[in-house]
């Protein structure tokens, strides 16, 4: 009888498992503030060789910093939009002195949970948006803009009933002319970031929605 004890077990927690509803990080109807900060890796080939082909001997560093903070609202369970807001900097240096590019993101996203349990949520997602980037160089500054797409995967750690841990990797895919220099630049790339999610309902709503009920 022993044996079979484990077996009830499972049997009343398999119901329990299967409601994506109450694990998903955020829930339905939250309203979350995301802030993630880490390391973007920027293949900058292209623009490298046109340096080194002006004599210039640049150096660059394989990993950049970036920030980012997200705000958004689960319309459901499997539909989470955001609105992202980034800050990153690239540099190198050169025999003329220090070039640098410093970008601002906005990008319009949304995500989907690809794996659901009491402990983390797996999700998957991407979007669109723009990027306004400022090139220095020599004292001088040249706002050279440009469109952006992304995908993102990652994963959110529970910390608590409103609070979890976010590991993420996106890619941007976005690249602008650097006219004094006669090339373009990546300024997206790879980031991968650590941070927090915070996920709240609003203090006026008594609970999540429900599904209506029959009788």
């Amino acid at each position: 009888m022993r044996s079979l004890l484990p077996l009830f077990v499972l049997g009343f927690a398999l119901p329990a498992l299967a409601d994506y509803d109450a694990f998903a990080i955020p829930q339905k109807g939250d309203a979350t503030v995301e802030v993630l900060g880490g390391w973007r890796a920027t293949p900058q080939h292209p623009f490298f060789s046109q340096l080194q082909r002006d004599g210039l001997n640049p150096q660059h560093s394989a990993f950049q910093p970036e920030g980012v903070l997200s705000l958004g609202f689960a319309a459901d369970t499997d539909f989470h939009v955001t609105i992202d807001v980034s800050y990153g900097l690239d540099s190198w240096q050169t025999s003329a002195g220090t070039a640098q590019v410093s970008m601002v993101g906005i990008l319009l996203g949304a995500d989907t949970p690809l794996y659901t349990n009491p402990y983390f949520t797996l999700y998957a997602g991407g979007g669109l948006g723009y990027s306004l980037n400022t090139f220095t160089s020599a004292g001088q500054n040249t706002e050279s803009n440009s469109s952006s797409g992304f995908l993102r995967a990652g994963v959110r750690v529970r910390l608590g009933n409103r609070i979890a841990l976010v590991v993420e990797d996106r890619y941007v895919v976005s690249s602008a002319l650097w006219p004094a220099f006669s090339s373009t630049v990546n300024v997206g790339g790879n980031l991968l970031s650590v941070g927090f999610l915070v996920h709240f309902f609003s203090p006026e709503d008594a609970g999540h929605p429900q599904e209506p009920t029959t009788h």
